[in-house]
């Protein structure tokens, strides 16, 4: 029993109520799961694969091009006033000017973002690029979890547009047998409602 119910839809069993239009969505669709299985683990190693040499990458090129470095506040931050009654923000940090020496041994001096209150003298920790201007730190970067979720945002979108595909393809062959079956219905349906 079960036997014949997963026999049943294929395409290449032959049914008498089956039409041609029924037989191309088969094979179809046959078709388009065939193509997920085979090309979708092809489209997670590739695009798994780009994803982790573009993080190895960018994390050799910060690893190369920037570096830390300690700024020494040359003012006091100034401290931030709350209105009576007003709670205050999340902590928020203001900018101060700093200095800091660069990989050339030279002193640079710039506004360095530091949290309210912060007395003159004090040490903050700062990126810089090799000409010693400020740069954001780097992004932390997990190639491993960046690769998988490329790998499965590939594969989805493949699934999706094979699937769009599908649908549009199922949606013709549908207007197509409405036609059919309405011209049919024309010829039968006369005589059948005769009494």
């Amino acid at each position: 029993m079960l036997g014949k119910r997963t026999t049943r839809p294929m395409p290449w069993t032959r049914a008498p109520l089956r039409r041609g239009s029924d037989r191309i969505q088969a094979w179809m669709t046959l078709g388009l799961a065939m193509v997920i299985l085979l090309a979708g683990p092809w489209v997670a190693w590739r695009a798994g694969s780009m994803a982790y040499g573009a993080d190895v990458r960018a994390n050799a090129w910060e690893k190369q091009h920037h570096r830390p470095a300690v700024a020494v506040l040359v003012q006091d931050a100034p401290n931030l006033v709350y209105a009576a009654g007003e709670a205050p923000p999340l902590p928020t940090d203001v900018s101060v000017l700093a200095r800091w020496s660069g990989p050339d041994g030279v002193d640079r001096s710039g506004a360095v973002p530091v949290p309210a209150g912060m007395p003159a003298g004090s040490t903050v920790p700062v990126w810089i690029d090799e000409h010693g201007d400020l740069v954001r730190p780097p992004r932390r970067r997990n190639a491993g979890v960046d690769a998988s979720a490329a790998a499965l945002l590939a594969v989805a979108v493949l699934v999706a547009l094979l699937a769009g595909v599908r649908r549009i393809v199922v949606r013709r062959l549908d207007r197509r047998r409405l036609r059919s079956w309405e011209a049919e219905w024309m010829m039968v349906g006369p005589r059948w409602s005769r009494r």
